[in-house]
């Protein structure tokens, strides 16, 4: 019985899992569901369309300090993906990130376009089945199976 992933959301949260899951496992199927017609619509113009892709805060005690509500959730997380993990994600894929003075890293083209398209050959890399204008509804289980409506 082979495996099947559907990742709710089209954004960067949801490409970024997509296609890391699709590279770490070959054989599971992996679909993203995007509700509206447009993907990583927010990458688009995050950053004044530069899109700043992380900070360079290279210490996790610190980092984890600019999420009050979080800190201890975050903390954990960035003992298992944390920015210098994002920079050579990027890097390995043929992005290159530069840091501004205030901190903020952005690909060096200045342009997020250079993140969408990198995500978006990931995504064809791996055979990530992507289907817009498709909104996830409800999901029940059903005979020990999960059903997406």
């Amino acid at each position: 019985m082979s495996k099947h992933l559907v990742v709710v959301g089209g954004g960067a949260a949801g490409f970024f899992c997509a296609v890391n899951a699709a590279r770490m496992n070959h054989f599971l199927k992996v679909t993203v569901l995007e509700k509206s017609g447009k993907l990583l619509s927010k990458v688009k113009v995050s950053g004044g369309g530069r899109c700043n892709v992380t900070h360079a805060c290279f210490d996790i005690g610190e980092m984890s300090r600019n999420y009050p509500r979080g800190n201890n959730f975050v903390k954990k997380a960035f003992h298992q993906f944390f920015t210098t993990d994002t920079i050579k994600w990027f890097e390995e894929r043929g992005v290159k990130l530069k840091t501004e003075s205030d901190g903020r890293m952005f690909p060096v083209t200045d342009s997020s376009q250079t993140v969408i398209n990198c995500l978006l050959n990931e995504a064809a890399k791996y055979k990530v089945d992507i289907r817009t204008n498709t909104e996830a509804v409800n999901v029940r289980i059903e005979n020990h199976r999960f059903l997406l409506k």
